[in-house]
């Protein structure tokens, strides 16, 4: 008989034993499974890193802000936790705003105690440069010219776009 009265196979491995080691099984083939499609992916992690220059604008921050901002800082992408590399230029200039006048009139202006920043990050990523679409990935993130992001440098953190990306050497 296969099952004995104690419910044992063959009188020697329970069946609860046996959905055990099903279930275990399972598990590690399914983590397994959920590494191997990682988002990095295998082509990405493997591709030949690039020396990259990438700028970051912003057109109003707090002055206490641009204060904070300094050469050699270390420079992230706050919502994806992606580092760019370290800042190797800081521009601070007055704060730039866009608005109509009483003739409808676009001009510009600029706010007091704001200034607008301009950061340039030097790291390395890998650079694309297509017909259709350039852009760099930094970690498993791309970035292109033009992306609004939240930049984290050294302890102040702004809202800005990518303003001009190039490949070093």
């Amino acid at each position: 008989m296969i099952l004995d009265s104690k419910g044992k196979l063959f009188g020697k491995i329970s069946i609860v034993d046996i959905l055990i080691v099903l279930v275990v099984i399972g598990a590690i083939v399914g983590v397994g499974y959920k590494l191997t499609r990682s988002e990095v992916g295998v082509g990405v992690a493997l591709a030949k890193q690039d020396k990259i220059e990438i700028s970051f604008y912003a057109d109003e921050v707090p002055d206490f802000v641009t204060k904070a901002v300094s050469k050699g800082d270390l420079a992230k992408d706050f919502e994806r936790n992606v580092v760019f590399g370290n800042v190797t230029d800081v521009v601070v200039s007055p704060s730039r705003s866009w608005a109509s006048d009483d003739k409808g009139k676009i001009v510009s202006s600029s706010k007091e105690g704001f200034s607008s920043i301009k950061v340039t990050v030097e790291g390395t990523g890998v650079f694309r440069d297509g017909k259709s679409s350039s852009g760099v990935t930094f970690g498993s993130a791309d970035f292109y010219t033009g992306r609004t992001t939240i930049l984290l440098v050294g302890n102040a953190t702004f809202q800005c776009r990518i303003y001009d990306i190039k490949k070093k050497g």
